[in-house]
């Protein structure tokens, strides 16, 4: 899963849906461009189409245990200010998935995933992952 550098499938993530949809005998789009791709791909990662959660539920699961690992090392804080004595239960950790267009003009579907009453879930921000990329890559250069 690619959550650390975009909130919208690539690559692997792709791949993986992909090789799943034929596995596991799922249809999928047709024609199969990569905008269909990304559009499938967004909607079983992330639940809204639950055709992988109800063959393999385990599935949710490790998405979340990827999103939150991936999450706790971006050092963004996962929990929005509360008032003094609030004490966090382990339910508001549940981490709630759904796809959204990018904006009105640029309907690729990105993942829109909420826990702590609500607070959205950010990573990294993707300009500074690029940077950091074209950075790694100077220094091997």
């Amino acid at each position: 899963f690619n959550f650390d550098t975009s909130l919208t499938p690539y690559g692997g993530d792709l791949e993986l849906i992909n090789h799943l949809s034929i596995e596991l005998a799922l249809p999928r789009p047709h024609p199969m461009t990569e905008n269909a791709m990304v559009t499938h791909a967004a909607r079983l990662i992330s639940g809204s189409n639950g055709a992988i959660m109800e063959i393999l539920p385990e599935f949710e699961y490790f998405r979340d245990i990827v999103f939150h690992f991936k999450h706790a090392v971006s050092g963004a804080t996962s929990t929005p200010d509360v008032e003094d004595g609030y004490i966090w239960l382990p339910t508001d950790a549940t981490l709630h998935w759904s796809v959204k267009s990018i904006s009105d003009e640029n309907k690729t579907l990105q993942y829109h995933v909420t826990a702590f009453r609500g607070h959205l879930q950010e990573f990294v921000d993707p300009v500074a992952a690029v940077q950091k990329d074209k950075t790694q890559q100077n220094a091997f250069a």
